[in-house]
C-alpha cells in the first residue's frame, strides 16, 4: 500500500530538525576502529585444557577459569596451585597461530582479542611479573611463548592486535600468591607495560568488569596506574569496552554520543549511556554469538562456552561427550544484527586444545566470510558520497530493470563530520506507479533497549551510524516480489546539517548454504 502523505510528513519533520552548531567529532583511531566491523575474541589458556569430573558436566556454565570454583575436587589438575589449575595442564600439541590468522582473515576479521591473561591470571607469555604463566608449564620445556607467536603472525597477516588482560581479576595473585594491594597493582601494571612494549603494536585493550583482587586494594588507584601506563607507553592504544575510548552498546548501537568519559584521556570513569545531547563520541561494540553456546552449541541460551570445550554438553539431554558449535547461517545473522546495527561485532571463536582452529569451525568461518563478501561487496545499485540538507529524497536512484530483486537496504553515514542523521526512512515506487511506499519505515520513538547480544527481535534504533542494514518490509525477492522502479532515502530528523551519507545501496543475499 502507498504511504499516503509520507512526503508531506517527512518534509515537516525535516523542517523541525534539531540543527546544532557542533556535534562531537570522532578521532582517527575511533574511525579506524569502526571500519574494522568485526573483531574476534579468542579465549585460550589453562581452562581450554580442563577436564571436569562427570558430575560437573551438566552445570549451567561448566568453565573453570577464575580460581574460585572449589565445590568439586579438582586435585588431579590443581596440585600445588589450588584453587587455580596447575600450569602443566596447558599442553597444546600443535600450536599454529598462522592457522588462526588464515581462518580469521577468511571470515573478514580485522582484529583479534586474545586472552593474554584471563580471570585466573595465567599468562600466555613468560612475564617477569607473575609465576603463573607458560614459563611454569612443561610445554616446550618452559620456553613457550604464545604471545610472541600470536603477535608475529598477526603483524604478518595485517590483523590488529587486541588483548584481554583482566587487571582487576587475577585469581592466582589473590588466592595463591597472596599479593598485597600494592604488589598486586605493581604486577598488573608491569604486565600491561610488557605486552605494550614487547608484543605489539597493541591496537586495543579489552578490560572486563569481573573482579578478584586482594582485600583493601584501591581500585581507583589500580585503574589510574593502568591508564597512565597505556597513555604514556602507547598513546594510540584504545581502551574498551566499559570505559575509555570504545563503549559497549547500551541503549542503541548506532548512537555514539554520550556524556563521558572523554576519549584518549586518563579519566577512569565508566561509559555513560548514549544520548543525543552527549558531548563525547564513542564507537560501540556488541557481542555476536559465541561459537559454542547453548545445549546444542548453536543456540542463544545458556551455557556460554568462552573457551573451547570438546565436552560441551551442559544441559544436553543426549549426554556427554558431545561437541556442537554455531553454524554459518547463525554467524551471518549475527553480522546483520550487530554490524548492521552500527556496532563493531565482537564474536568469540577460540582455538581448540591442539592450538589450532577446529576444522569444522574453520569451514564455517570461510563460509561466513564468503557470504558477507558476496552479499555486501557488490550491490544491485548504490550511491556514494552524498551530502545535503536533511530532507526527503536526500538520495534517489533508479533500479535497473531486470535487477529489481534484493534482500537488504544498506546505509552508511560519513562520520568524519560527526553523527548527524537521527531518523530516516526508505521509500520506493513500483514499476507502473508514481506512488511512494515504505521500503523501510521511520522508527517510532520507544523506550526499549537493544540487547548486548541481539538476535533480530530487538527494536530498531533510529540512527544510521557507521552501517545500517535493513530488511525491506515488502517482498523484494523471490517469485512474488514487487518490481521496484525507484528507491529514495529520506532524512527525517538531523542533529546537525548538512548530513553526509558515505553509501546507500541495495544488496542481494548470496550465501553458500542456500
Amino acid at each position: 500500500m502507498a504511504s499516503h502523505g509520507v512526503a508531506a510528513a517527512v518534509a515537516v519533520a525535516c523542517c523541525l530538525a534539531l540543527v546544532v552548531a557542533e556535534v562531537p567529532i570522532p578521532n582517527e583511531r575511533q574511525l579506524n576502529f569502526m571500519d574494522l566491523e568485526m573483531s574476534q575474541f579468542m579465549h585460550f589458556g589453562v581452562p581450554t585444557f580442563w577436564d571436569p569430573p562427570v558430575e560437573y558436566l551438566h552445570e549451567a556454565n561448566p568453565t573453570y577459569h577464575d580460581c574460585k570454583t572449589t565445590v568439586i575436587d579438582h586435585s588431579n589438575q590443581t596440585a600445588g596451585y589450588y584453587p587455580c589449575l596447575n600450569p602443566n595442564v596447558f599442553q597444546p600439541t600443535d600450536l599454529n597461530t598462522e592457522d588462526w590468522m588464515q581462518n580469521s582473515a577468511a571470515m573478514g576479521m580485522k582484529e583479534i582479542c586474545l586472552t593474554a591473561h584471563h580471570e585466573g591470571g595465567f599468562a600466555l607469555w613468560p612475564s617477569k611479573y607473575t609465576e603463573y604463566s607458560v614459563a611454569a608449564s612443561s610445554w616446550r620445556g618452559g620456553k613457550g611463548d604464545v604471545l610472541r607467536e600470536f603477535a608475529d603472525s598477526a603483524n604478518k597477516y595485517g590483523i590488529k592486535i587486541c588483548y584481554y588482560l583482566n587487571v582487576q581479576c587475577d585469581g592466582y595473585m589473590t588466592e595463591v600468591n597472596k599479593s598485597t594491594p600494592q604488589d598486586f597493582i605493581d604486577r598488573q601494571v608491569g604486565m600491561v607495560k610488557e605486552v605494550l612494549t614487547e608484543y605489539g603494536p597493541v591496537n586495543r585493550f579489552w578490560f572486563d568488569g569481573t573482579s578478584n583482587l586482594p582485600k583493601r586494594t584501591d581500585k581507583n588507584k589500580l585503574w589510574q596506574s593502568v591508564y597512565e601506563a597505556i597513555r604514556t607507553v602507547s598513546p594510540d592504544t584504545l581502551i574498551s569496552s566499559y570505559r575509555g575510548d570504545v563503549c559497549a552498546a547500551k541503549n542503541g548501537a548506532t548512537l555514539y554520543t554520550n556524556t563521558g568519559p572523554p576519549p584518549n584521556s586518563t579519566d577512569i570513569s565508566g561509559c555513560t549511556a548514549a544520548t543525543e545531547s552527549g558531548n563525547y563520541f564513542h564507537p560501540t561494540e556488541m557481542h555476536g554469538v559465541t561459537i559454542q553456546q547453548g545445549p546444542d552449541g548453536n543456540t542463544d541460551s545458556a551455557p556460554t562456552y568462552w573457551f573451547w570445550h570438546p565436552w560441551a554438553c551442559a544441559k544436553n539431554v543426549s549426554g556427554c561427550p558431545w561437541v556442537g558449535h554455531g553454524n554459518a547461517s547463525r554467524l551471518f545473522d549475527s553480522y546483520l544484527f550487530t554490524v548492521g546495527r552500527g556496532a563493531v561485532m565482537n564474536m568469540n571463536i577460540p582455538p581448540e586444545r591442539t592450538g589450532r582452529m577446529n576444522a569444522s569451525v574453520a569451514q564455517v568461518m570461510h563460509d561466513v566470510g564468503k557470504a558477507i563478501n558476496d552479499t555486501f561487496r557488490q550491490s544491485v545499485v548504490q550511491a556514494n558520497d552524498v551530502s545535503g540538507p536533511c530532507k526527503p529524497g536526500l538520495v534517489e536512484f533508479q533500479v535497473p530493470e531486470g535487477s529489481a530483486s534484493f534482500d537488504y537496504v544498506m546505509a552508511m553515514e560519513d562520520l568524519i563530520q560527526g553523527q548527524r542523521i537521527a531518523n530516516y526512512s526508505v521509500e520506493f515506487k513500483r514499476r507502473g506507479s508514481d506512488a511512494w511506499e515504505f521500503l523501510v519505515p521511520p522508527v517510532v520513538p520507544h523506550n526499549k533497549s537493544l540487547g548486548d547480544r541481539p538476535d533480530g527481535h530487538d527494536p530498531r534504533d533510529s540512527h544510521i551510524g557507521h552501517k545500517r542494514i535493513d530488511v525491506p518490509v515488502v517482498n523484494t525477492t523471490g517469485v512474488h516480489n514487487v518490481h521496484v522502479k525507484t528507491v529514495r532515502f529520506n532524512c527525517i530528523r538531523a542533529l546537525a546539517e548538512p548530513v553526509y551519507l558515505r553509501q546507500f545501496s541495495l544488496h542481494k543475499k548470496t550465501v553458500p548454504w542456500e
